[in-house]
């Protein structure tokens, strides 16, 4: 019972209310009990409070026994490109496009790179992945067939097809975000966990909550405090 809990959290894109929910819930459950909060990426966009999302983030755990793994999602590599100074037309628009006006409303700025020196700072320094002895926490998903060490950045970032159909095992249970799950429920697999229940279109904000004891989720949290068990 000393052992941190865990929580995966999907995907953000800027709703503020539904994490900071989602993060009382959390601690509730936990109560006395240390955490490591693990964050799948795409916090900006599309919603209306990117950058208090960050703000957040970047803040970390606050020092009540938290600690806050943040990873890099598509969204957060579409905006490193468009605030590059050489950045393409295509790299501006791609990200506009994608939800990006809102991420700007946020910081009442026109350009990308007019945001923070230390936002942009923070996002450009997020990792892609993460391990523990049962599972990989990763974005978008993994390419089948090719070892972990080997896959590429745009597939961590960016991959759909073939791993969603895949039945395959990986060796290690891939716990993932960026494609939202049509029924806002989480999608169980046994090769794979998808989180994203679609926060910024309506639905929840969805933490898997695991132990180092078994490989599976426990339970599931929803930003509401409702709790759902694997078989639901």
């Amino acid at each position: 019972m000393n052992k941190p809990m865990i929580f995966a959290i999907g995907d953000i894109h800027g709703c503020l209310e539904k994490l900071e929910s989602l993060l009382a819930a959390c601690d509730t459950v936990r109560g006395s009990r240390s955490a490591r909060f693990i964050f799948l990426g795409d916090f900006i966009d599309r919603g209306p409070r990117s950058k208090d999302v960050l703000d957040l983030l970047i803040k970390g755990g606050g020092g009540r026994d938290r600690d806050f793994v943040c990873l890099r999602g598509n969204h957060e590599e579409m905006l490193i490109r468009a605030a590059n100074r050489d950045r393409s037309d295509r790299d501006l628009m791609t990200w506009w496009g994608n939800g990006g006006e809102a991420t700007l409303e946020s910081y009442g700025v026109d350009d990308p790179s007019d945001l923070p020196v230390e936002h942009l700072a923070w996002l450009r320094s997020l990792p892609l992945k993460t391990s523990d002895d049962h599972r990989m926490f990763v974005h978008a998903g993994i390419r089948p067939g090719i070892s972990l060490s080997s896959q590429s950045g745009e597939d961590l970032l960016w991959i759909r097809e073939p791993f969603l159909s895949s039945e395959e095992d990986h060796g290690i249970l891939v716990v993932h975000g960026h494609t939202p799950t049509r029924n806002q429920k989480p999608d169980l697999k046994p090769n794979r966990i998808n989180i994203d229940t679609g926060a910024c279109f309506g639905g929840p904000l969805t933490a898997a909550v695991f132990s180092d004891e078994i490989v599976t989720p426990l339970f599931f949290i929803r930003d509401s405090g409702e709790i759902l068990t694997p078989s639901e």
